[in-house]
Order: structure tokens, then C-alpha cells, then sequence
């Protein structure tokens, strides 16, 4: 088998992240429908969502940790092919306690894709000013992702049911395995850090904290509280197919806003990137705190989309900039306190809607959504200043 270039391999890593982003984004307008097969209420059933996505997040410094040893493509391998085969046990007919205990295992093994494309590109582009534009590329497959899931995850649950969804993530996750075998496998040689010394250059970095902390609550509202959305929809009376069918316009924001990102990211100020992105956020959590009619969602959500891009890319790039010695195990961490940040604020979410509504919690966003975008700025420029 011909070996791939390093300019395909970046361009088809985005399958990869799309495969990943459909398994969790699909979930959430099967929500209410998932509660009612099992029998529990929304905020039960979205421990099996908020699980997966804790051990996601945990998981991710031992996937760093795996492709420093194995390489970045058979990493991005091992964790398709073991995430496949979990969600095909999940399929099978069980209580709810044992369905969250295997969500959150599949959360622990589908955790190695994203950082082991991350990383590959961290490796593989040496400028900092050409990573952003490939890391933006890999939004390509998110927003597919987040378009498709959410649109068909909305019509699958009244039609074909949620398990045909965990049967269709596992072969295309078998199938991406196969396909990335033609890709390079690169990963530390000699210079290779001991662990204890890789977590100590990133641990004993206080940056390395400020972004822990900006993306842990970046995700807990752009995407815990983006999670509930549809659920708050159906409580106010739409359906399931219009709820994932609105919220769809999330996806097709963030892959026009990822073409944009692309092409401006070199000449634009990490500060501005973060405002701009900061801002759309919080207009959008304003507008779905006073109304969820599927027009204002969808205006709401195509602003958090747009927001997702600007933010998470600028501080994903952000990230790589840290270390070069120690980038895989900083890389690791700040998706693993990305995708706690996601659980505990989707869970947070759903407590806050069945029991207060819809109102506080999105206006509740919006607040916490201003909050982060002046502390990001303000740190970035800090940041900066401090380069020279």
C-alpha cells in the first residue's frame, strides 16, 4: 500500500473527526425518546451521554500517552476499531445502570480520535501560523457531523430508533481504521520525554491552567448547554424531527465559519478571533433565554456554531503553542478538561431545564458566556504582551 503524503493524511483526518463528533452529537435529539424506551427520566438518561463524555475527557492524557508509544495513526486505529465494537455491545437489551457503565466506556475508547488528529498536525506543521487554517479543516468534519447528527438523530428516533444509529457509527468507524492504514505514523523518537517529566512541563505551566479553565467552560456552555436544546424545544411543544432539523443550522455554521477561519486566521489577532467568537455566543444564549420557537433557535444556534469555530480553534491552536517537547500530553489534557467541561455542563443543563425551565438556563448561559469571552480576551493579550 502506497503510503499517503502528509498534506492527504491532514486532508482526510476530518473523516476521522467526523465519525467521532456524529457518535456524541447524535444523541441529543434522541434524548427524551431514549428516556421513554428505558423508562427514566431526561436527567437520567443524560447521565449515559454526561458518562461518555466524563470518561472522554478522563480518558485523554492516557490516548496521549498511548500515541507516544504506538504513533498517531495506529492510535487514531486502536480507538475507532475498540469504539465500534462498544457501540455494537450497546445494541444489545440491558437495564439503564448497565447502558451508562458501557457509554462510558465507548466515551474512554472513541476519546483517541480527536487528539491523535490534533497531535498529527501538531507534529506534522511546523509553523504555528499554518496550524490554525489545518486544525479549522478538521471543523470540516464537525460540522457534517453536527449537522447530520442532529437532523437525522431527530428523524431516526421516530423511525428507525436510536440503537440503528450505535450500528452505523461502528461501521463507519471500522471502516476509517481500515482506510487510515495508508497514512504516516509518526510519533517521538529518541528525544521522547518520560511521562512524569511530560506532565510536569505542562502541569507546572500556569497557561497551561489558563486554558484548562477557558476550555472547560467554553464546552460546558457551547456545547452541555447546546446539547439540551432540542430537549427544550420538545418541552415546549415541537417535535422531535423539527428540534433536530433547527438545530441542524449548528452544523452548517460551523463549517462556513470554518472556511472563513481558514482563510483570515493568519492576518487576525488570537483577541479578536476570541471576541468575535465570544460575542456570537452570548447574543445567541440571549435570544433562546427569551424564546425557543424553532426561528429563533435557529438564528441562536447557527451564532453558537459560528462562535465555535472563532473560539475553540483560536484556543486550540493556542495550545500547541505551549510545548514542543511535551505538545501530545498538553494536547491530551486540554481535550480532556474540554470534553469534562461538556459533560458536567450537559448534565448541569438538564437539571437546570427539567427543573426551572428553559429561561434560566440559557439566559444562565448567556451570562456565563460574557464572563469567559472578557477572560479570554484579557488573557490572550496578557499572553501576547508576554511574547513580545
Amino acid at each position: 500500500m502506497t503510503q499517503w503524503s502528509i498534506e492527504k493524511s491532514i486532508r482526510f483526518l476530518p473523516y476521522a473527526v467526523f465519525v467521532a463528533t456524529f457518535e456524541r452529537t447524535v444523541i441529543a435529539p434522541m434524548l427524551l425518546g431514549m428516556a421513554r424506551d428505558f423508562n427514566v427520566t431526561l436527567a437520567t438518561i443524560t447521565l449515559s451521554a454526561s458518562a461518555y463524555l466524563l470518561f472522554y475527557g478522563l480518558a485523554q492524557p492516557v490516548w496521549g500517552l498511548i500515541s507516544d508509544r504506538l504513533g498517531r495513526t495506529a492510535t487514531l486505529q486502536l480507538a475507532l476499531v475498540l469504539a465500534g465494537v462498544m457501540d455494537l455491545i450497546s445494541i444489545i437489551p440491558m437495564g439503564i445502570e448497565p447502558f451508562i457503565a458501557l457509554r462510558a466506556i465507548a466515551g474512554a475508547a472513541m476519546a483517541g480520535v480527536f487528539p491523535a488528529a490534533m497531535i498529527f498536525i501538531g507534529d506534522t506543521v511546523k509553523n504555528p501560523k499554518e496550524r490554525q487554517p489545518a486544525i479549522a479543516s478538521l471543523q470540516t468534519g464537525v460540522a457534517l457531523a453536527l449537522t447530520l447528527g442532529t437532523v437525522l438523530g431527530g428523524i431516526g428516533i421516530v423511525t428507525i430508533g436510536w440503537q440503528a444509529f450505535f450500528v452505523i457509527t461502528a461501521l463507519c468507524s471500522f471502516i476509517v481504521a481500515i482506510v487510515v492504514r495508508a497514512m504516516p505514523n509518526p510519533k517521538p523518537g529518541d528525544e521522547r520525554l518520560p511521562v512524569r517529566t511530560s506532565f510536569k512541563i505542562v502541569l507546572s505551566n500556569p497557561w497551561s491552567w489558563v486554558l484548562f479553565v477557558l476550555v472547560f467552560v467554553e464546552a460546558g456552555v457551547l456545547l452541555g448547554a447546546f446539547a439540551l436544546i432540542p430537549s427544550a424545544m420538545e418541552t415546549e411543544g415541537s417535535s422531535a424531527i423539527l428540534a433536530g432539523a433547527v438545530t441542524g443550522a449548528y452544523g452548517i455554521a460551523v463549517l462556513f465559519t470554518s472556511i472563513i477561519v481558514r482563510r483570515t486566521a493568519t492576518r487576525t489577532s488570537r483577541a479578536r478571533l476570541l471576541a468575535i467568537g465570544g460575542t456570537c455566543a452570548s447574543v445567541g444564549f440571549l435570544l433562546i433565554g427569551f424564546s425557543v420557537s424553532p426561528l429563533i433557535v435557529m438564528v441562536s444556534v447557527a451564532l453558537q456554531g459560528a462562535s465555535w469555530v472563532f473560539m475553540h480553534t483560536t484556543l486550540q491552536t493556542w495550545v500547541t503553542m505551549l510545548t514542543d517537547v511535551a505538545r501530545a500530553t498538553a494536547i491530551s489534557l486540554f481535550a480532556g478538561f474540554m470534553f469534562l467541561g461538556n459533560g458536567a455542563g450537559a448534565q448541569i443543563s438538564s437539571l437546570v431545564l427539567e427543573n426551572f425551565g428553559a429561561a434560566p438556563l440559557f439566559l444562565g448561559a448567556f451570562g456565563t458566556m460574557v464572563a469567559l469571552t472578557v477572560f479570554a480576551v484579557l488573557s490572550s493579550r496578557r499572553y501576547e504582551h508576554r511574547l513580545g
